[in-house]
């Protein structure tokens, strides 16, 4: 069963001048009773209460660009700017407690700060967890919707939507029925519910969600069947196409989900005997084919012979081909280092002109090494700074060897020349040998053995083409029976969609639904007549019955309660129809699917023209409550000391006057946080 318990409140507001205001709010099991006059900050606890759990969208129209609370909560108060302010709020699931920590001024406003620990000794330990409240990420690893649906004990679920896709059952969706916000909540049942997440039906789903009604179910086997649409319409799909592919390669259409071809040789026939006829042509072709080849063998041996002597030659023209590919590189280099004596041959001629000048012109520096020239010969050459210890030799000799050199590659490239030529002579008799056996090859394939080898030939080529037919069909045929597990998928999900089909149309209401809402049917009875409606008239009292086509909410002969009653009745008849959501959570509090939190949160019935006696009335239902089961959390004020006092042991925490409001300066530094904790959008250390 699911459990939330609300044990402590706490503001803290620190201003630009480090001044301190704040208030703590104790709760109990049981009644609750914040007691105190219009405007000093009731509907500000219960604000926090929701704020702190996330689910401040559920406090009506709020955008994310608006803060829910009042101005002196985030802006200025007693004149002085708000530097930051926040909350603490302890809830507690019957087993473990844990406290929320929430800016409502700071710069993660999208976060929550949550610690295993008592608000008291939230500032007193440190290891803290992070999670996010709005945006994407609600419902992940880190999101608060997750940790807040797993601490209370709730289902996690997901729901269709108007647009046919899935959204996910959200705490602010159940929120409306345990929580009658002050401004709109008392117009009608489950008047804030969010409709921002487009979920079909969702006050009825709410409903049947918070009360585990087997109902419920049916909402999942909508999604099962939305599923099952779509993966059905997948497979249909992928089977069509890869099926539409087949026949048109085929030349075929299909019938009772088997090819039929349309050929030349048989006409219209399966794919599968079509196949049969060409194995049997193929079989035939190749036995004709065999008694032919025995009759020609000495044509084989003949073309033998020349396959291997062409195979020989052909080899011996790539030798050739790259004997003269290497000569060629060969010449190449050698024509390149002839190149490279030319230029050596200039450049020495140039240094024999400078030498011969270089005392007429001065020169001081060789223009090859540009290094200083010296007077004296036994280190380096006078013009390019050779070490005359290696014995450089003179300009002139070097033009000597230079040009043998020169003469000597002429005569090799020469002979290279020779050589490619002799080379390609030869390369060119191999050719026109190749060429004489390949056109002996072709005339023998043409003529030998006359008619006999021609029809030899037509039937290899016939049987060529039986047996690419056959294995093209062959192929198709089996990429055909390939598709069986696909079709078989969609029988299976089309047999399983029909059968949720019909769960959803043969719906009947279980015993177990039947028995939860006619508990709330007679708790709405006993209460309406508690607290005084249709002036006790039993008859008209036992005719309101809650209505399962209408998000279960109460109805009298047909005719909606709240067409026929007062507005003084009508909040009456809220307030008997929420006291019986709790009443039947409590009665059936030993099943498992019973997702009501056990929590009651009323925020001013009194100011929606509810008088004192009746009010009075509904603390006396109230108080009938096991104080261990449930708790119910009541924002109201009476200017009669007479009614406090019936309300006095229920109070727990009260305003007294029109200027005792909520937020007080602290004289002391009661919630200053120590070192190490999450503040002004970090954590200071």
């Amino acid at each position: 069963m699911s459990k939330l318990i609300i044990n402590k409140l706490t503001y803290t507001i620190i201003t630009q001048d480090d001044m301190k205001y704040g208030a703590t709010i104790p709760f109990k099991n049981g009644l609750n009773i914040i007691y105190g006059p219009n405007s000093v900050g009731k509907t500000s606890i219960i604000t926090g209460i929701i704020y702190g759990l996330g689910a401040e969208k559920g406090l009506g129209i709020f955008k994310t660009i608006q803060n829910p609370f009042k101005p002196e909560f985030y802006n200025s108060i007693d004149g002085k700017n708000i530097k930051t302010s926040y909350l603490l709020l302890e809830i507690s699931n019957g087993e473990k407690t844990v406290t929320i920590f929430r800016y409502i001024k700071g710069d993660e406003l999208h976060l929550a700060a949550v610690k295993n620990c008592s608000a008291d000794e939230f500032f007193k330990t440190e290891e803290v967890t992070k999670l996010i409240v709005s945006g994407e990420g609600v419902f992940s690893e880190n999101g608060f919707q997750n940790f807040l649906f797993n601490f209370i004990g709730l289902k996690q679920v997901e729901l269709p939507t108007y647009d046919n896709k899935l959204s996910k059952l959200y705490f602010e969706n159940i929120l409306p029925l345990f929580f009658v916000e002050q401004r709109a909540g008392w117009s009608q049942i489950q008047a804030r519910q969010v409709t921002r997440y487009n979920i079909k039906d969702v006050k009825k789903v709410a409903f049947e969600y918070v009360f585990g009604l087997d109902r419920f179910n049916l909402h999942l086997t909508v999604i099962k069947v939305k599923e099952l649409e779509t993966r059905i319409k997948k497979f249909k799909d992928e089977l069509y196409q890869k099926e539409e592919n087949l026949l048109i390669i085929a030349n075929a259409e299909k019938s009772e989900d088997i090819p039929i071809v349309n050929t030349n040789s048989i006409g219209k026939t399966s794919i599968y005997d079509y196949i049969k006829y060409l194995q049997e042509k193929y079989k035939a072709e190749s036995e004709f084919i065999n008694q032919l080849s025995s009759q020609n063998k000495e044509y084989e041996e003949s073309n033998e012979k020349l396959r291997d002597s062409l195979k020989t030659l052909d080899y011996q023209y790539r030798k050739a081909s790259e004997k003269v590919e290497k000569i060629s590189i060969e010449i190449s280099g050698y024509e390149s280092y002839i190149d490279r004596i030319t230029a050596n041959k200039y450049k020495n001629k140039q240094l024999k002109k400078i030498k011969e000048l270089s005392t007429d012109l001065n020169i001081k520096t060789c223009p090859v090494c540009e290094a200083k020239l010296q007077t004296k010969q036994d280190d380096e050459c006078i013009l390019c700074h050779s070490e005359l210890s290696k014995k450089i030799s003179t300009p002139e000799q070097n033009l000597a060897f230079l040009e043998d050199e020169e003469n000597t590659f002429k005569k090799v490239i020469k002979q290279r020349i020779l050589d490619r030529r002799k080379i390609l002579e030869q390369r060119n008799v191999i050719s026109d040998k190749i060429k004489e056996y390949e056109s002996q090859l072709e005339h023998q394939t043409k003529t030998f053995a006359g008619k006999e080898f021609a029809e030899l030939r037509k039937r290899i080529l016939d049987a060529d083409s039986t047996h690419k037919e056959m294995e093209k069909y062959s192929r198709i045929a089996q990429r055909w029976e390939d598709l069986k597990p696909l079709r078989r998928d969609i029988t299976i999900s089309s047999i399983e969609l029909e059968k949720l089909n019909e769960e959803v149309s043969q719906y009947k209401q279980t015993t177990n639904d039947e028995a939860i809402i006619n508990s709330i049917t007679k708790y709405v009875q006993s209460n309406v007549t508690s607290l005084g409606l249709f002036k006790g008239n039993q008859t008209l009292i036992r005719s309101i019955k809650v209505d399962g086509n209408d998000n279960y909410t109460p109805y009298l002969d047909n005719y909606d309660i709240y067409n026929i009653s007062s507005s003084s009745d009508n909040i009456r008849i809220i307030l008997s129809y929420y006291l019986s959501l709790l009443q039947t959570s409590i009665k059936f509090k030993n099943l498992d699917s019973i997702n009501f939190p056990n929590v009651l949160i009323l925020d001013e019935p009194k100011q929606q023209n509810l008088d004192n006696d009746s009010l009075i009335d509904c603390v006396s239902v109230i108080e009938n409550i096991s104080s261990d089961d449930a708790q119910v959390i009541l924002t109201t004020y009476s200017e009669l000391e007479s009614d406090r006092q019936k309300f006095e042991k229920h109070i727990i925490y009260e305003m007294k006057n029109k200027t005792d409001y909520l937020l007080k300066r602290l004289t002391k530094w009661e919630h200053q946080p120590p070192t190490g904790v999450w503040l002004n959008g970090g954590w200071r250390g």
